[in-house]
């Protein structure tokens, strides 16, 4: 009965086999299902599920994958429009979790402000590359906290499908 489902954690794009594409989740041991034994909710699962959410968000690598077919682009994001979600926010690349965790917060902030779907990512992205672009963006290493470069790469992977 969720409006929004949010998803953090590991994706996996198997282009030979796009139904085999996977997001990481715990894994149960007692479950009759193979892939959800190993802690894998493949797309081809996610075909089968009832998700009427208004907004699936998929903060994990490479979730708006997929294959070219003749209807579209088989992959996780078909799949849970499938499942009966409106919109789907999802990756097309590996990202790192720490821009990632930055442009969720920000996010959701916008959404609890009001802002559409549509406009609270666009919005936490043009954040991102101001804060990666000042330096306020940094990381823990062995050689202390370093600012994380600007780069693309930590917030155009992000886009929203479906109905804005």
């Amino acid at each position: 009965h969720s409006t929004m489902v949010h998803l953090a954690s590991h994706g996996e794009f198997d282009e030979s086999h796009p139904f085999a594409s996977f997001l990481l989740l715990a894994p149960d041991r007692h479950s009759s299902s193979a892939a959800f034994r190993r802690g894998h909710l493949t797309a081809a699962e996610i075909f089968d599920l009832r998700i009427p959410a208004d907004l699936v968000v998929l903060s994990a690598c490479q979730t708006s994958a997929g294959k070219i077919i003749g209807d579209g682009v088989l992959g996780m994001t078909r799949a849970f429009f499938v499942a009966g979600a409106a919109s789907v926010i999802a990756t097309q690349w590996a990202v790192a979790d720490k821009p990632s965790d930055w442009l969720m917060t920000r996010f959701y902030r916008n959404i609890l402000q009001g802002m559409t779907k549509a406009d609270a990512p666009r919005s936490a992205q043009l954040s991102l590359i101001a804060d990666l672009r000042s330096g306020r963006l940094t990381i823990k290493t062995p050689l202390g906290q370093l600012p994380i470069p600007e780069n693309r790469r930590f917030w155009a992977g992000f886009v929203l499908e479906g109905n804005p």
